[in-house]
C-alpha cells in the first residue's frame, strides 16, 4: 500500500504543468510569454498589435534551434536565424531569408552567452558577409562585418 501511495505521489509531482508567464508593457499590451519546461524556455514576443512577432527557445545561457521572425504576411519572404554552434563565451547563428521556398543566406551573427535571455538577445553582433535582397530575392548589396574586441566594423562590397 505504501508503494502505491509513493508511486502516485511521484506521478502527481512529475506531471506538474508549468503555467506560461505573461509579461506586459507599461501600457498594458502583451510584450512576451515565457513557457518553461525543465532547462528550456520557449519565448514568444509580440508586436504592438499583440500578434506573435518572434519565437525562440532559450537553454540555460544560449538560444537553441531557430529564432523565427513572423513578418508581414504581405511580404514575399520569411526570416529565421538558425543557431548552429556554441563556443566559449559565445554562440553563433546564421540568418536565412526564404523566398518562395528557396532559402538564401543573409549573414551570420555572434551572441554572448548569458543566463538572462534579454541580455543574450541584445548582445547580437553581425560578422562575415551579409547580403541585402530585393523583393524577388536578388542580391542588391553585400556588406562585410569584422568583430575586433567586441566592436563591429563594416565595409560595403559590390554585389
Amino acid at each position: 500500500m505504501k508503494y502505491i501511495i509513493l508511486c502516485s505521489l511521484f506521478i502527481l509531482l512529475g506531471c506538474k504543468k508549468e503555467v506560461p508567464q505573461k509579461i506586459y508593457y507599461p501600457n498594458g499590451k502583451l510584450n512576451y510569454i515565457l513557457n518553461k519546461k525543465e532547462d528550456t524556455t520557449k519565448i514568444t514576443f509580440f508586436n504592438k498589435n499583440e500578434k506573435a512577432a518572434m519565437h525562440l527557445n532559450f537553454y540555460k545561457d544560449h538560444f537553441i534551434g531557430s529564432i523565427i521572425y513572423s513578418k508581414n504576411p504581405n511580404l514575399p519572404f520569411k526570416d529565421s536565424i538558425i543557431i548552429d554552434s556554441v563556443r566559449g563565451p559565445y554562440f553563433y547563428g546564421t540568418e536565412y531569408i526564404i523566398f518562395e521556398k528557396k532559402a538564401k543566406l543573409m549573414g551570420s551573427y555572434r551572441y554572448k552567452r548569458n543566463s538572462d535571455f534579454r541580455k543574450a538577445l541584445q548582445s547580437v553582433q553581425p560578422f562575415g558577409i551579409h547580403n541585402t535582397f530585393d523583393m524577388k530575392g536578388g542580391v542588391i548589396e553585400k556588406t562585410e562585418y569584422i568583430i575586433v574586441n567586441d566592436t563591429v566594423y563594416n565595409t560595403k562590397i559590390a554585389p
